[in-house]
């Protein structure tokens, strides 16, 4: 049991998302061959032009999408396994939390004034944390914070900003109501390098957060009683994750949108093949969930004539598996 353990771990944590991600640099309208990869490295360090129209493909596109792709689904999949462990709900996610929404909410207003990347990256990151504050402050119940009273309090706050977002799309000018629209429905078609350099480190900082308090988060999976038995403070440690969840959110929802169901998907999978242990099912869960959303791209370029949102392949793939994968781990939470 200890070597399948170790195995699937493994192959979590580098085969998948390692090769998912090259092979999401290869294909495409203009496919690349997997060998010719280091040779455009190469030639790159070396300023060599021989390959010009591969290297442009590679790295003006091709990477930089497949590194937001990358960080968006092992984003998601981190902050959503250690949501539904600290609140023991298999439902919850950054969207349910009013997380996504409040960014979407910033970001929405940025691209509608034309107010810039950094500025919307800004926005984003300030809106989601006033709704994570909005959820807490709703959600505090008797000075305690009970896993129901945080989600149901999410739902209030994310109805709240969905309805300014409908707003915002309403007042916004003709010309940036189809770049928000576009954004919404989450692509990753126009990510650039200043995209990935903006997202990037306040991904990373929420990402190794999460990852650095996975003991704290198993306490917490053990329930409030326990985790108070054992000298943690509660209401502080779970604070601390969903601010840590709403800077990570925010910085790659600013960059490739509203793309769902990565958050939920991933949880469950990675559970069902290691265990719901959140030492070991948080680095896992980032790992599948940047390789969930590489082979969700994939098929958003390639798998017909013309490219669509990725998002719209993540919902129409991700519901049914969705379903499928809580069926099968109900078990997990008594179900």
């Amino acid at each position: 049991m200890g070597f399948r353990s170790n195995f699937a771990s493994f192959l979590l944590f580098i085969i998948a998302p390692l090769s998912t991600l090259i092979l999401h640099i290869c294909v495409g309208k203009y496919p690349l061959a997997p060998t010719i990869i280091p040779t455009l490295l190469i030639e790159k360090i070396s300023g060599s032009t021989e390959h010009a129209l591969e290297q442009l493909v590679f790295f003006n596109i091709r990477l930089p999408r497949a590194i937001m792709a990358a960080l968006f689904g092992a984003t998601m999949g981190v902050t959503g396994a250690s949501l539904q462990s600290i609140l023991k709900n298999p439902l919850v996610s950054p969207y349910t939390l009013g997380i996504s929404s409040g960014a979407a909410v910033g970001a929405a207003l940025s691209l509608a004034f034309n107010l810039g990347a950094f500025s919307t990256e800004a926005s984003a990151f300030t809106f989601a944390l006033l709704a994570a504050f909005l959820t807490l402050t709703i959600s505090r119940v008797r000075g305690s914070l009970s896993p129901v009273s945080i989600v149901l309090a999410g739902v209030i706050v994310s109805a709240l900003f969905q309805g300014a977002l409908t707003l915002i799309q309403i007042m916004a000018h003709p010309e940036n109501i189809s770049a928000i629209v576009g954004w919404m429905a989450g692509r990753l078609n126009a990510v650039t390098w200043n995209h990935v350099l903006l997202s990037t480190p306040l991904a990373l900082a929420g990402i190794i957060g999460v990852v650095l308090l996975r003991w704290r988060v198993y306490v917490l999976s053990m329930g409030d009683e326990e985790a108070k038995a054992l000298g943690i403070n509660v209401t502080r440690e779970k604070i601390i994750i969903i601010v840590l969840a709403s800077l990570a959110v925010s910085s790659v929802v600013t960059a490739a949108g509203i793309i769902g169901w990565v958050c939920l998907i991933t949880p469950h999978l990675t559970r069902l093949i290691i265990g719901s242990d959140p030492k070991k099912m948080l680095p896992a869960s980032l790992s599948l969930g940047a390789a969930f959303l590489l082979v969700a791209d994939i098929l958003a370029k390639s798998a017909w004539s013309y490219e669509i949102p990725v998002g719209v392949v993540a919902t129409l793939a991700g519901a049914p598996l969705f379903l499928y994968l809580l069926r099968r781990s109900m078990r997990v939470y008594g179900g």
